[in-house]
């Protein structure tokens, strides 16, 4: 069987000692040992935990929560307390201040809606019941008693363990640990190259990482323009910045370089669209702000024609679907929404909530591996190709998720909306021409490689455009981590970049233009640039395996393949524990 390296590098030192020994010892010692360090690392699996970041929250919430004895943390401009014996009254919250006990002090800075904020398994019975709220109020130290109007919190935090994250790195942590031993087992040669591995068990998509500030706090976001690792594939991104709440004065956030990467960012601006309360805008893929209302839920939400996800798309939840259905006929995983259609019909905004998976990432470098020895070479044709080319390959593959309409002739394609990475999920949006669609139904349909996409939520609007206004904000700082000012560089779509490597980062601090009356506005981060892995890759170059990729729909199968080895080395393991 050929092994699917995951590299879990985190567990590297577990296994060395033990390696003494396993040599002198059979096949069946093998197994043994194999076992052993299943239980021996079990300590090693991750956990994680959701903040569930709003930008505010209700006194519905705040008092069910109060009756479920969680453990709530103010969040001061000076001060971070306990408040006990909290309880709700009326429109406001009250109960006693106390220093931060010590078992409630370890989570304080998480990454702001991010799959990948950690929590010990010891610390997991206090976090998980902890409720942060953030408060531009002073704490003054002779305050005893607290009460605040709950509409005042700046931002809410309800903690919970993230099931789907915790129980994919169990998984990928047991077959990283079988893989690891099979590779001890059968080869010395192997220890190296597990030692040289690029080392990221989860298999997380970097890119140039947007951090938000909050009262001197950062918290993770989003990273931005995923996918583009080279010159040629260099785009424009269009971030939701959800977290900043309708009534700030400042804006402040950074854009820092991913691990073993270098950024180069073309263009970073924000964007403020003021627009009526009760209408939500998001930008697509191309830049254009497109507004709507209220969502109407699909009718129907099939894979294979028979499997009904209605239930895992109906909110926005973190419940996924991670295309994971036998391939269709063009070779790939699809889900098919059924959509009422309104008479007179013909125009419709698709809106969607989704992200890359982490298989996804994980399968990326596996294909990169592939190139061995001569993957520098190939890099560098790359950052020279044909932007077309590369982006024709990319939808062959259905990297992007791709989107296509029922009409009278069949499937017609559309669009897709872009990678955007697996360390953050998304809102997005596509306009839908609908006048020759005939009927009282709308069939979409969308397409991907096999589980390389997770997606959350799935809706409809047809509602007219509403009106909105657009304002580039402009910096009052945009300074570089080495104090350069980057303004001017940043400032438009050119070939001038600001470089970033090692722990570069770029702080930029905006003051809010006036909102019109009976306007609320929504932000984004418009950033356009690239980025290059310093992943060193090594090892003979599998011709043979490289050449299928030039057949449509050859990452699908390669994904199914891979996933099929992963899926019997678990088989492997599961023998093991019954032995």
């Amino acid at each position: 069987m050929k092994k699917l390296h995951l590299k879990l590098s985190a567990i590297a030192t577990c296994i060395l000692f033990p390696l003494l020994f396993i040599f002198h010892k059979g096949k069946r010692t093998a197994y043994l040992f194999t076992f052993l360090v299943l239980v021996t690392l079990s300590s090693c699996y991750l956990n994680y935990y959701r903040t569930n970041t709003k930008p505010a929250i209700d006194a519905t919430t705040v008092s069910k929560l109060s009756s479920e004895s969680r453990y709530f943390i103010i969040h001061f401009r000076n001060s971070t307390n306990g408040l006990e014996q909290a309880y709700v009254k009326g429109d406001s919250l009250y109960g006693t201040i106390v220093p931060l006990p010590l078992q409630h002090s370890k989570y304080l800075y998480p990454q702001v809606n991010n799959e990948n904020n950690r929590v010990k398994h010891i610390d997991k019975a206090d976090a998980l019941m902890e409720v942060h709220l953030y408060t531009n109020a002073e704490n003054r130290l002779d305050d005893v008693m607290f009460s605040a109007p709950i509409g005042s919190f700046t931002r809410a935090d309800i903690y919970e363990l993230n099931k789907s994250a915790t129980t994919t790195n169990h998984i990928l942590s047991t077959v990283g640990i079988i893989t690891t031993v099979a590779l001890i087992v059968g080869t010395i040669a192997a220890i190296a190259a597990a030692n040289a591995a690029a080392a990221v068990a989860t298999g997380a998509c970097n890119c140039p990482q947007v951090y938000m500030e909050n009262n001197g706090d950062y918290s993770f976001a989003s990273g931005l323009y995923s996918g583009a690792v080279y010159a040629s594939l260099e785009r424009m991104d269009y971030l939701p910045l959800n977290t900043i709440a309708p009534d700030a004065k400042n804006i402040s956030f950074k854009i820092a370089n991913g691990k073993n990467e270098e950024q180069f960012i073309n263009k970073v601006e924000l964007l403020q669209v003021n627009h009526l309360k009760g209408t939500n805008v998001l930008p697509d893929r191309h830049g254009n702000i497109i507004p709507y209302g209220v969502t109407h839920l699909p009718a129907t939400a099939t894979t294979n024609g028979k499997d009904d996800i209605i239930a895992t798309l109906k909110a926005t939840d973190n419940k996924y679907y991670s295309f994971n259905n036998a391939a269709n006929e063009n070779g790939f995983s699809d889900v098919i929404l059924g959509f009422d259609k309104p008479e007179g019909t013909t125009n419709a905004k698709l809106i969607i909530h989704a992200r890359n998976t982490y298989w996804g990432g994980l399968l990326h470098k596996e294909f990169l591996n592939l190139f061995g020895d001569n993957f520098e070479k190939w890099k560098d044709k790359q950052e020279k190709a044909d932007p077309k080319e590369l982006e024709k390959w990319q939808t062959d593959q259905a990297q992007p998720l791709m989107v296509y309409i029922k009409t009278k002739e069949g499937w017609k394609f559309i669009d897709y909306f872009p990678l955007i990475g697996n360390t953050a999920s998304r809102d997005m949006i596509m306009e839908l021409n609908t006048q020759n669609i005939p009927g009282e139904k709308i069939e979409i349909k969308l397409e991907t490689a096999y589980r390389f996409w997770d997606i959350d939520f799935a809706g409809i609007d047809y509602s007219a455009d509403e009106y909105f206004t657009t304002t580039v904000v402009e910096p009052e700082e945009a300074i570089k981590s080495d104090s350069t000012d980057q303004s001017t560089t940043l400032l438009n779509s050119d070939k001038t970049y600001t470089h970033l490597t090692g722990d570069d980062f770029v702080f930029f601090r905006y003051k809010v233009t006036a909102v019109p009356e009976n306007n609320v506005p929504t932000y984004f981060l418009v950033s356009g640039g690239y980025y290059h892995s310093l992943e060193q890759i090594t090892g003979k170059t599998n011709y043979n395996e490289l050449y299928k990729f030039k057949k449509k729909a050859a990452f699908d199968h390669f994904s199914r393949e891979k996933y099929k080895e992963a899926q019997d080395v678990a088989a492997i393991m599961n023998g093991i524990k019954q032995d």
